[in-house]
């Protein structure tokens, strides 16, 4: 381990560690969660790729993710035929995204290139029920943590980039044409387009990529270019700014789906429509991913043990016939934090959460109910805050 990040690890030891176990936030519990970026690739030689756009960027950041907001949400390419993967990869690589997700969680300083640790100890607090014991092993590791925090966070950072395409039962240039209105103010107007289409759907297609993140490239980054706001080394500010190929994305994988056949008749707010339709898709394909990628699976907090409940549901495709494993973070002699599992639940039938986007009472009797119950299938005793994440 290299001197500059032995001195990081004694230097803030003492807050992150006490920061460790016991957090709250806005719904009471913090823990650890993936990160990622959201954008979408705008067709700039379809007609209306602004309203798309627009509809795009009111659809709200999936909440079970840190929110990795590099700034730019859209991209465009010249070729956009067939699979987007290759386009994808090499905008990434020409804009350096990676060093860019780096800088992020390092906060880096633009006008002086120096960095921080207070985004990766905020997005590493945790609250499950742990003892005094561990407690004490924890103080005395200090800001060794980070090297958890590496793994358990920075390597969990994504980019999901999006491909949308609307589909109506009639002409597409119509669609769009028809949804114009709206963006002129002319709401009765696009309601009648829209009756006079019969229905449309959503088709979108997720790519998801993810940072490269291990013990060789950290060791790097703390060495050679990591330089704390208080006492900034220009030259190592220089040498980030100028790497091109420590810090890279490599591809997950890609799903498709498409929303049902949605009309428009005696819509009040069609445009707030579209954003539901987009959103309900988009978490959709995030849910598929999460299915077929295990490192992409969300991990969510027990808020309840009498019942077991928690705040999953439709929208992470929960069915009854879906099992989860309950976590508990625990820290071996060393200090070292590791993932225990302690049993295993399932959900009970009928009592799955409608928890998609905008989904009210009279559409989902299930939207009414405050999480997903659950039922246990093996295990010792359970405590709220203990992480539950879906096996296959």
């Amino acid at each position: 381990m290299g001197l500059l990040r032995q001195v990081l690890f004694i230097t803030l030891g003492m807050t992150f560690s006490s920061s460790l176990c016991i957090a709250q936030s806005e719904d009471g519990m913090e823990y650890e969660r993936n990160s990622m970026h959201v954008m979408m690739i705008k067709h700039l030689n379809q007609k209306f790729d602004d309203i798309i756009e627009d509809v795009f960027l009111q659809s709200p950041f999936p909440e079970r993710f840190n929110n990795h907001n590099l700034g730019v949400k859209t991209v465009s390419f010249a070729e956009l035929e067939g699979d987007q993967h290759n386009n994808i990869a090499s905008f990434i690589d020409q804009v350096n995204l990676g060093q860019k997700m780096v800088a992020k969680w390092f906060d880096r300083d633009k006008q002086t290139g120096a960095f921080d640790m207070d985004l990766i100890k905020e997005r590493g607090f945790y609250n499950a029920t742990q003892n005094q014991k561990n407690l004490a092993r924890a103080s005395m590791r200090g800001l060794a943590l980070l090297e958890d925090a590496g793994e358990n966070l920075i390597s969990k950072t994504y980019l999901l980039v999006n491909d949308i395409s609307y589909k109506s039962k009639g002409s597409g240039n119509w669609f769009l044409k028809s949804m114009a209105s709206v963006y002129l103010g002319n709401v009765d107007a696009l309601q009648k387009s829209m009756e006079s289409i019969g229905g449309f759907r959503v088709d979108i297609k997720s790519y998801l990529f993810r940072l490269i993140w291990n013990e060789e490239i950290a060791q790097t980054f703390y060495s050679e270019y990591y330089t704390d706001k208080g006492n900034v080394d220009a030259g190592k500010a220089r040498a980030f700014s100028n790497e091109k190929k420590l810090f890279r994305m490599e591809y997950v994988g890609k799903t498709e789906s498409m929303s049902t056949e949605t009309n428009f008749k005696a819509v009040k707010d069609p445009k707030a429509l579209l954003v539901k339709v987009c959103t309900q898709t988009i978490d959709q394909n995030i849910a598929q991913l999460q299915h077929q990628y295990a490192d992409f699976r969300i991990k969510a907090p027990l808020i309840s043990t009498q019942p077991l409940k928690a705040d999953v549901g439709v929208k992470e495709d929960i069915t009854e016939n879906s099992r989860f494993e309950v976590l508990e973070r625990v820290l071996d002699q060393e200090g070292k934090v590791s993932y225990e599992q302690v049993g295993i639940i399932k959900p009970v039938k009928g009592r799955i959460k409608d928890n998609r986007f905008m989904v009210t009472a009279e559409e989902s009797q299930d939207a009414s109910l405050d999480a997903t119950e659950f039922e246990k299938v093996s295990g010792k005793d359970f405590f709220p805050g203990m992480l539950i994440r879906e096996v296959k």
